[in-house]
């Protein structure tokens, strides 16, 4: 955890708005089923207006859109090799949208990543093969 994190929440709590692929999929801006938020690539604007939504509704941290982009929802797509394109993009969106809503709001907003749950270890008694095949993969997220 970093300094500033560990500080800010010292504080008190911090409020965390998303919802990034449900309103996304509402828009028919994603496809539903695969939930891969190509959309950061495909309509930067749209992400970047809900970015703007869930700050003004009171949200500390700027999460940006980096849930379900994983390599095996990207193989699927067609997109292998994207992961980091479609995760930088999403960072950008949200550090650019955090930038301007300190300056708007006078005070500073933690941006953070997210990563997403896989279907690719069935097991969760088998630690060997987690760690061989799971955590690499949530490491690269």
């Amino acid at each position: 955890m970093t300094d500033r994190l560990r500080d800010r929440l010292n504080q008190g709590p911090l409020v965390v708005a998303e919802g990034y692929v449900f309103e996304l999929e509402r828009a028919c801006l994603l496809q539903a089923g695969a939930f891969v938020p190509t959309t950061v690539l495909e309509h930067p604007q749209a992400v970047r207006h809900l970015t703007d939504r869930f700050i003004e509704s009171g949200s500390d941290v700027v999460l940006s859109l980096t849930y379900y982009t994983n390599a095996d929802k990207l193989r699927r797509l067609g997109m292998e090799g994207r992961l980091e394109e479609i995760n930088r993009a999403a960072l950008k969106i949200a550090v650019d949208a955090a930038t301007d809503a300190a300056a708007r709001h006078a005070r500073p907003y933690l941006v953070a990543g997210n990563i997403c749950n896989t279907y690719e270890f069935e097991d969760y008694r088998d630690v060997d093969r987690y760690r061989r095949d799971v955590l690499p993969g949530i490491r690269r997220q």
